[in-house]
C-alpha cells in the first residue's frame, strides 16, 4: 500500500528519524557488563515511516517491510506489546524502512520510540515523556534519546541526556551494504588506557569536531572494508564512524560538495545526503 491507502484505511503516519554520533568516547565498564560512554547524538532527516491504527480488540499486529527483520524479534513489536500491556485495546502497525539496519544510525530504536509515542497519543494513554523514556529504556539504550526528541549530550549507557544545541549541518553519509552487530563490537573492545572524560560546558562544536569514535580501531580491525571506507572518506574531511558502524559520515559545506563526493563514490556503497534536525518530527507536529 502507498501513503494514500494507509490514510484511507485509518492509519496515522509518523516519521522515525535516524541519528549519528558526532563522537563516541568509552569511559568505563559497569559491573553488569555494559560500557559507560560519552557522546553527542544528532538527529538527521533520514526517516523510517511508521503507520499506526488503533484496534477495538486486543490484537497487536506488526508488519515490517524489511525482509532483514524477523517480525518476532522486531523492537517495534516489543514496544507495542510493552505500552499496551494490560490495556484493553490493540494496534495495527506497518513499518516502511529507509534507515539501513546495523548501520549505527539507531533505526530500530527510533522505530520503537516512535511506536511508543504514537500509540501513547492515538490511544490516549497519556504517559508523560519521562514515563515513556523509562519504558523505552527497557527496550534499548538508544530508545530514550528518540523519545527525548532533541539533540543531546549523552552519558551513562545512553540514558543520561542533556539538551545540546547543534547547528543543522549537512553530512555526507556512506553505508557499505552490510550490518555490524553492536554486541560483537563491544565484546571485542578493550579499554587500554585511562580515558579522558569531556565536560559538556567546554565541548563546543570546534571541540567535538576533533573528537572521533573510540570504537574505530576495534571496528576497522574486524572489518577491513570499514578501514578502506574510512580512508576514502577522509579525503573529503574528518570522516567518522557512527556508533558501532557500519555507516561513515563527513560534515560538508553544501549540496554541491556532496554531489562532487558522490561522483567519486565506489559502486558498492549506498550514500545519503542528510541534514541535522533540531527536533524529532513527532514534536514538530504537536507544536
Amino acid at each position: 500500500m502507498n501513503k494514500k491507502d494507509y490514510k484511507q484505511e485509518g492509519y496515522e503516519e509518523f516519521k522515525a528519524p535516524a541519528k549519528i554520533n558526532l563522537f563516541l568516547k568509552i569511559i568505563g565498564k559497569r559491573d553488569d557488563g555494559f560500557h559507560k560512554l560519552q557522546s553527542v547524538f544528532q538527529l538527521i532527516d533520514l526517516y523510517d515511516y511508521i503507520y499506526i491504527r488503533i484496534r477495538s480488540d486486543t490484537q497487536i499486529n506488526l508488519i515490517n517491510a524489511s525482509i532483514e527483520v524477523d517480525n518476532q524479534d522486531d523492537l517495534g513489536l516489543k514496544a507495542a506489546r510493552l505500552i499496551l500491556k494490560d490495556k484493553n485495546i490493540g494496534v495495527d502497525i506497518y513499518i516502511k524502512k529507509n534507515i539501513p539496519i546495523g548501520a549505527g544510525l539507531g533505526g530500530g530504536s527510533s522505530d520503537a520510540a516512535t511506536i511508543l509515542m504514537g500509540i501513547n497519543k492515538l490511544a490516549n494513554i497519556n504517559l508523560t515523556k519521562k514515563e515513556l523514556m523509562t519504558l523505552g529504556l527497557g527496550l534499548g539504550a538508544d530508545v530514550p534519546f528518540f523519545i527525548f526528541g532533541e539533540n543531546a549530550w549523552v552519558e551513562g549507557v545512553g540514558e543520561k541526556l542533556s539538551k545540546f544545541n547543534i547547528p543543522n549541518f549537512i553530512y555526507y553519509l556512506c553505508y557499505p551494504n552490510f550490518s555490524i552487530s553492536t554486541e560483537s563490537i563491544f565484546k571485542s573492545f578493550k579499554l587500554t588506557k585511562v580515558p579522558i572524560t569531556l565536560k559538556m560546558s567546554t565541548c563546543f562544536s570546534e571541540k567535538f569536531d576533533q573528537e572521533s569514535n573510540d570504537l574505530e580501531s576495534t571496528i576497522t580491525k574486524k572489518y577491513i572494508k570499514m578501514k578502506k571506507l574510512l580512508s576514502w572518506m577522509n579525503n573529503f574531511g574528518f570522516a567518522k564512524i557512527t556508533g558501532t558502524g557500519s555507516s561513515v559520515f563527513v560534515k560538508i559545506a553544501d549540496l554541491k560538495e556532496a554531489q562532487f563526493i558522490d561522483e567519486k563514490k565506489p559502486i558498492d556503497l549506498k550514500s545519503f545526503i542528510v541534514k541535522g534536525l533540531s527536533k524529532h518530527p513527532f514534536y514538530d507536529v504537536l507544536s
